[in-house]
């Protein structure tokens, strides 16, 4: 196989192995591109899965020569004997090449495997296709060579390639998505697009939650078109008192809620009782953490009519503290300043990399200068946009004379042009060399003392030990 285009988020693709001496096909979807520090494509495997009781898809990099476009399907093709065909066996979940020898009745074939020691099998015609080998980018047999395959319908292929998609939301954009767990449905979380990944689907980063392991990593979702908006701009409404039946979005729990006024509580108008609508909760909210009921239809915010009936007109006024956003946009860190920053791409988290601050974009965004990793050409440093949460300045030495690590210990590594945050599980006899354990990329390498570090985090402006 050969391949050499360059693989984007949301592509379909498949992936070579070897099972048991032959060449199978396992159905992925491409989840990243090949990036500047590591050239392999992360892939989200569809049929092969990890883990005891309960199970999720397989992740893994691949090399780009190993993968191929998902070839296409056609529904309606009749097989003859000796037809050269792949066939998908559910238990191995790939497919695999054969030969057709008998056409029997009700659209099923029996078909023997090449170089395999396996016997025949009868396969139902929807576990069949043409084998085709992609080369050159493009495929053998052409679609076009094919009996099944009408001009027409090569017509209609060539301009649904030529339509090109507008994604509905860029990478980095600020939303909000509606929640689908059971304790949370109905609520909308904060979030930003870190990707499209195809078929409408979009990986956000939560920027309000972080994972339950220590680590401070902000949780990531895989969610679809659907249950994404943008952030409702405040200044489309700006009502700072609400009468009681007025529906509204409650700030709780870190979440929006649509909510019904209760009660006015407190002189002012500052303080109410809403009724949580999904929930069936009663609680009081602060009138800075509420906000006017908006829907977005259509790519555009509407204000449901009964939302706002009887709000007094003196409510509209400019608020007395500015309603709560996703994010605070605060320049931090001044041009110049030696900082690390944390990567985000897919097996290297928990992994920072030294960079210095070239300029401040807005937005809580920053453009990097990195000063260990450069460009493709190796000609110059690397220079990327970043997130300010994903910005620290550099933790301060915190290793005294005679200091040795125990075990157990979580430390940071130097590995791969940066540091990764591990945990000490081995020690040498001198305590010159430590084995440590990385959970990120479940990998278990030996380190010099020297190439060790005291692992501190970095919280309201503050370092300190984990």
């Amino acid at each position: 196989m050969t391949s050499d285009r360059f693989w984007r988020g949301g592509d379909r693709v498949e992936v070579e192995r070897l099972v048991s001496g032959a060449t199978a096909y396992f159905p992925a979807s491409v989840v990243s591109a090949p990036s500047v520090r590591k050239k392999l494509v992360w892939v989200e495997h569809e049929s092969l899965t990890v883990g005891g009781s309960v199970s999720v898809r397989m992740k893994e990099y691949v090399t780009p020569t190993r993968l191929r476009p998902s070839p296409p399907r056609e529904l309606n093709r009749r097989f003859k004997a000796d037809d050269e065909v792949d066939v998908f066996r559910d238990s191995e979940g790939c497919w695999v090449r054969g030969n057709v020898t008998t056409v029997l009745e009700d659209s099923r074939y029996i078909v023997e495997f090449k170089g395999e020691n396996r016997p025949e099998i009868e396969v139902d015609q929807f576990n069949l296709r043409l084998h085709r080998e992609w080369l050159d980018g493009g495929w053998v047999p052409s679609l076009l060579q094919q009996s099944n395959f009408s001009e027409s319908t090569a017509q209609r292929i060539k301009l649904k390639i030529k339509i090109k998609r507008r994604d509905q939301y860029e990478k980095g954009a600020l939303v909000e998505v509606r929640s689908e767990e059971k304790a949370y449905k109905g609520s909308w979380y904060c979030a930003r697009i870190l990707c499209l990944l195809g078929d409408d689907k979009y990986i956000v980063e939560h920027l309000k939650f972080s994972r339950d392991d220590g680590e401070s990593i902000p949780l990531r979702d895989v969610v679809e078109a659907k249950d994404i908006r943008p952030v409702p701009p405040s200044e489309l409404s700006p009502v700072v008192c609400y009468e009681p039946g007025v529906i509204v979005d409650a700030w709780f729990n870190k979440r929006w809620w649509t909510s019904r006024v209760s009660k006015v509580l407190g002189g002012g108008s500052n303080k109410y009782s809403v009724f949580i609508i999904s929930t069936g909760e009663e609680t009081t909210i602060l009138n800075f953490n509420l906000r006017p009921h908006k829907d977005w239809i259509n790519g555009q915010w509407v204000i449901p009519s009964k939302v706002l009936t009887d709000v007094p007109e003196e409510c509209y006024k400019p608020p007395l503290k500015k309603l709560k956003s996703c994010e605070r946009a605060e320049k931090v860190f001044n041009n110049g300043m030696e900082v690390e920053v944390r990567s985000d791409e897919p097996g290297y988290e928990a992994s920072w990399f030294s960079a210095k601050i070239v300029s401040y974009l807005g937005e809580n965004r920053y453009t990097v200068e990195y000063q260990t990793l450069k460009t493709d050409d190796e000609r110059e440093l690397l220079k990327e946009e970043a997130r300010g949460s994903d910005i620290r300045p550099p933790p301060p030495p915190l290793i005294p004379k005679g200091y040795r690590y125990e075990l157990y210990e979580l430390v940071d590594a130097w590995y791969n042009e940066g540091w990764w945050s591990g945990r000490v599980y081995k020690i040498n006899n001198n305590k010159t060399r430590y084995g440590v354990y990385f959970q990120t990329t479940d990998e278990s390498l030996e380190f010099a003392y020297n190439d060790l570090r005291p692992c501190q985090v970095w919280r309201n402006g503050k370092w300190s030990r984990v």
